[in-house]
């Protein structure tokens, strides 16, 4: 049923799609879209981040389809994934804000689970798992963020800010949430990781959770992902993400979950610089070195958190097994690798970030 205001059709759900040289799979994003039961209360917003292959050609196509007429199309000068979700983002009209990336999909019950949810109000934000799929689109594995025991209703309290922190899994994509959550609110521009800055922002304005266990969005591992190569500048992102948890620390009530996500964001900086080049590899610990110099100083008036971090064991061990691996793979031939019509040109800005910190591609 479309929903009127003041004579005019209004939508539920604004879908924020940032779009980069995704030609092979941006059509399936949309159609995973489009073609759900109530798709006609659904408003996409597609960011063309200004593609250099024939993406905006594939978007065109299929806005010009009678399913398509929903889609709204804004092309920019190349500015990077978060430049292009802050751009929707101001752009949405809806009440609830989804994300969808330009090579994953939706589920086909997507709709049937989650706008009768939305029709209720039922919370501020509603959570679901993910699966994992590769460039074929074959089921290969999954992210499990919500137990079929924990279903349903939940204050989004301390606890629950706790447990989003001990499972950390950050990607906006997984989660359903009330607009007006994101007011002031951007992921950070010229990095990547941007949501492991602004997915916990959101979730400490929120007020109620939904939770459903059901596998309501697919994402694509594919070649040219940001989990496919690591590299000192992902690690500074991370790091600097740390920092600006460690900030907000403040004597506040909240101070025990921005402490937890501190020590997950540390731990995952620490984790990719065990994953860089031989060449890379000081860049990156100085890195590490200078944050846990930062939460030294930091740590030492307080009694709520260990006064060092141990990490230099740890690197050392993940590098070794990720080398390990490394070899194992070539060795096999199970690298990824791009199709062979993707194009080679991605400038950092435009590396995908947002993946399933717990679905790593070593």
């Amino acid at each position: 049923m479309t929903r009127v205001r003041n004579g005019n059709p209004t939508t539920l759900l604004s879908v924020v799609i940032p779009a980069y040289n995704v030609e092979q799979y941006i059509a399936a994003s949309l159609n995973s879209a489009l073609s759900q039961p109530r798709s006609d209360e659904i408003e996409l917003i597609v960011i063309d981040d200004g593609s250099t292959d024939r993406t905006l050609e594939r978007i065109l196509d299929v806005q010009r389809t009678e399913r398509g007429r929903t889609i709204r199309v804004i092309h920019q000068e190349n500015r990077g994934v978060s430049a292009a979700r802050n751009r929707a983002i101001a752009e949405a009209t809806s009440p609830y804000i989804g994300f969808l990336d330009s090579d994953d999909v939706w589920s086909a019950d997507f709709t049937t689970k989650i706008m009768p949810l939305l029709d209720a109000s039922a919370a501020d934000i509603i959570e679901f798992n993910v699966g994992i799929i590769n460039s074929t689109g074959k089921v290969i594995d999954k992210v499990t963020l919500i137990d079929p025991d924990t279903q349903g209703h939940r204050p989004c309290d301390l606890d629950a800010l706790l447990d989003f922190a001990r499972v950390y899994q950050v990607f906006p994509v997984a989660r359903v949430y009330r607009r007006h959550l994101w007011d002031g609110i951007e992921f950070p521009s010229g990095r990547v990781y941007e949501d492991a800055a602004a997915i916990p922002l959101v979730y400490a304005r929120a007020k109620s959770l939904y939770r459903l266990a059901d596998d309501l969005y697919f994402y694509r591992r594919r070649a040219g992902s940001i989990t496919t190569k690591a590299t000192p500048y992902t690690v500074t992102s991370l790091a600097i993400c740390a920092d600006e948890t460690m900030e907000r620390c403040n004597g506040g009530p909240l101070d025990p979950f921005w402490l937890a996500m501190f020590h997950k964001v540390f731990s995952y900086a620490c984790y990719q610089a065990a994953r860089v080049d031989a060449r890379a590899f000081a860049e990156s610990m100085r890195t590490i070195e200078a944050t846990a110099a930062r939460y030294r100083d930091f740590a030492a008036h307080r009694n709520d958190t260990p006064k060092e971090l141990r990490f230099q064991r740890k690197i050392v061990v993940d590098r070794r097994v990720f080398q390990a691996k490394r070899m194992v793979k070539r060795a096999l031939g199970l690298e990824l690798r791009p199709p062979a019509a993707a194009s080679r040109a991605h400038s950092p800005g435009n590396l995908r970030g947002g993946s399933p910190a717990g679905a790593n591609n070593e």
